[in-house]
């Protein structure tokens, strides 16, 4: 369903899970490539239990290929969604948190511990099986296994897409060709766009029923009512579209491919 992952936060309340990244030319991004670092084995379960410390790298961070990926592509529906899309990173360690795989799967709980001068992941019984080193490279990149992740400034775990799409993708001040503003806030507020109040991307692509070529967004206005349309971002413009049924079951009638239909809004990205 659309918001599996939102309700994997609201189940954990903290699990797992334009921007300095976002913008990098690809040439200065690692590769994901490299071979892990070796781990060390801990010591003793006895440290883990005795390390219960906070983690200045807490927060929501997402697969830096996805990120560079949205960048260029402005279509969550064609970005790559790798084994691990995101994750929370705890306020500190020996907390519950999971990988999330394709923004809608999450792995096996796990905590991070403190063993020596290294931060790991382990089961939370403490155990020395499956640990994952993290490295720490910036306040807004960390490696696990071989794959870099990016730190979202924001983020809340209580929304269906974490906040990533309205930080990385959506946020910010557009206008009408008459020149009158609309505001997409990071907090998921909409401030001049019709009845609209607040608005959600979907960033899970195996969320919907049917088949479709469509980014989806959802828009909320003030009394809870709650209307999908389709959008396309080309460069600093973008389109939000009605979405139509080309294909139907024979015997169900429930759409099973979906497109874009009528155009309803068009607007413009300031800089």
């Amino acid at each position: 369903m659309r918001y599996t992952l939102f309700i994997l936060g609201i189940t954990l309340g903290f699990i797992a899970c334009k921007n300095s990244v976002a913008s990098k030319p690809e040439s200065e991004i690692e590769t994901a490539t490299e071979s892990a670092p070796p781990v060390a084995e801990p010591d003793s379960v006895g440290t883990f239990e005795a390390l219960d410390t906070a983690l200045s790298f807490a927060g929501i961070w997402v697969n830096e290929g996805y990120v560079n990926d949205l960048h260029i592509t402005q279509s969550p529906r064609l970005c790559r969604a790798d084994s691990i899309s995101c994750i929370e990173i705890p306020a500190r360690t020996l907390m519950v948190t999971r990988y999330i795989s394709g923004f809608h799967d999450g792995a096996q709980d796990m905590v991070v511990v403190k063993n020596g001068n290294q931060y790991l992941f382990t089961a939370p019984d403490l155990s020395k099986k499956n640990v994952d080193t993290i490295q720490v490279l910036s306040p807004t990149r960390i490696r696990i296994r071989n794959t870099y992740l990016y730190k979202l400034g924001k983020g809340d775990v209580k929304k269906s897409d974490w906040g990533i799409l309205e930080e990385l993708l959506f946020s910010g001040t557009y206008h009408f060709e008459n020149g009158k503003k609309v505001i997409f806030g990071e907090n998921d507020t909409i401030i001049g766009l019709d009845l609209f109040t607040r608005y959600t991307p979907v960033i899970d692509g195996l969320a919907e029923e049917v088949e479709n070529d469509v980014d989806f967004i959802d828009f909320e206005t003030s009394t809870n009512t709650r209307e999908t349309y389709g959008y396309k971002f080309f460069m600093d413009t973008l389109t939000i579209y009605k979405t139509k049924c080309l294909q139907r079951n024979a015997r169900t009638k429930a759409c099973t491919f979906e497109t874009y239909g009528e155009k309803v809004f068009t607007l413009i990205k300031e800089k």
